[in-house]
């Protein structure tokens, strides 16, 4: 059984390159132009991106037009294989009365299954691998490695893959009569226009600050963000992987997303539930409002005034503010705290959901303005540390 797992997995990292954003060492056959347009606006304009099984690179437009590009590049395939390729997508672009709808359809999805095998194949693979019941510690990051975690999103679970089935990844090397498909969307956005996006097992890469308000209602899809942050943003995202290098503003909510990263997050609001949350910094006016997620806070920006966190059935992993004034209270109950290696269970000390269960102020703190870390959670567990937090319940 391990052997066909590994063949699997082998096939996989073998078959990932066949689809690409980026352009290969490798001269292609022909090149179809799928769709190709660009669209005047203006401040009142809308964009409406309706992608599935779609994958596109977003960047900012520098001439205040919308620019799609959509090209498929083949190598070795017979004529019948190309046009069933090219039939198998369905892209569509109009303007009326000043809003822009694009559509952009597949009959499958090579990139987002593929990621789901993986995760399968990681995780069995991982169970045959992993025979001690040793839990490791949570190690404080800094900023600057939970931001080159999230530049790497895109490679790390081919890296947990291949280092699962302790291989080495191989230079690729294409042979005169290796078949190759190479598709290349780019979407141009000016920063002006109003964004609405509805997005399913897409894969989304925005490589440049996208501050365009912008309504987004993603399902199953991979998003990474360079920066995002309008007051009016509202994002409903639902399983998936969100990786964002900085949110400076806007309302956001994630359900059942298997990887969220956030470098930098501000003046912003998080609802969760069944996600797995971890922020580089906290930066101010922070409001968390969750149900049965997990968080790793590894660190707080200076003068980031509150962090207010309102949880239930939740587990929080909390690293100490640095050289900073703070106080931090716990409200609700049936909480247990562990600090110092030492478990304060105060599952029945207050019945009251607003009841006081914990506080912690630096000696320097009173009669000061100081930052302030609240958190009210009901039938949670909220661990503290320095720079490394013990798992060891």
């Amino acid at each position: 059984m391990k052997t066909l797992f590994k063949i699997l997995a082998l096939t996989l990292i073998t078959s990932a390159p066949i689809i690409a954003q980026n352009s290969l060492e490798a001269k292609m056959d022909e090149t179809h132009i799928i769709y190709d347009e660009s669209f005047t606006t203006d401040a009142n304009t809308t964009l409406v991106l309706d992608l599935s099984n779609t994958a596109a690179i977003i960047k900012k437009s520098n001439d205040s037009k919308v620019h799609i590009k959509y090209t498929k590049a083949f190598k070795n395939y017979k004529k019948k294989f190309v046009e069933s390729s090219l039939k198998s997508h369905t892209v569509s672009g109009k303007k009326e009365n000043n809003k822009i709808t694009f559509t952009s359809k597949s009959r499958n999805s090579r990139y987002y299954r593929e990621y789901q095998m993986e995760q399968v194949l990681i995780g069995r693979l991982a169970k045959m691998k992993d025979t001690t019941t040793t839990i490791k510690p949570i190690i404080r990051k800094s900023i600057d490695s939970v931001l080159t975690q999230i530049s790497l999103a895109e490679r790390s679970t081919l890296k947990d893959l291949l280092g699962t089935i302790k291989i080495k990844p191989r230079v690729q090397k294409w042979k005169k009569n290796d078949k190759m498909q190479i598709s290349k969307m780019i979407i141009f956005i000016p920063e002006h226009i109003q964004v609405r996006m509805t997005l399913g097992n897409a894969n989304l890469f925005f490589t440049d600050e996208f501050l365009n308000k912008t309504t987004m209602n993603s399902r199953n899809s991979r998003l990474k963000f360079k920066s995002i942050g309008n007051v009016l943003n509202v994002f409903d995202v639902d399983n998936g992987y969100f990786n964002v290098e900085e949110i400076t503003a806007g309302n956001y909510s994630f359900a059942n997303t298997r990887e969220l990263t956030i470098g930098r997050v501000s003046n912003s609001l998080i609802n969760s539930e069944f996600t797995k949350v971890e922020i580089g910094e906290v930066g101010s006016k922070v409001e968390v409002v969750d149900f049965n997620s997990k968080f790793t806070l590894h660190n707080f920006s200076k003068d980031f005034q509150i962090l207010d966190m309102n949880t239930e059935y939740s587990e929080i992993n909390l690293f100490f503010p640095e050289d900073l004034n703070f106080n931090l209270t716990t409200y609700g109950s049936h909480t247990k705290h562990f600090t110092d290696n030492k478990v304060f269970d105060l599952s029945n000390a207050n019945p009251r959901t607003d009841g006081i269960m914990f506080q912690l102020k630096n000696e320097d703190s009173y009669g000061k303005n100081v930052n302030n870390i609240k958190i009210n959670s009901i039938n949670g567990i909220i661990r503290y540390g320095k720079d490394l937090i013990e798992i060891n319940e």
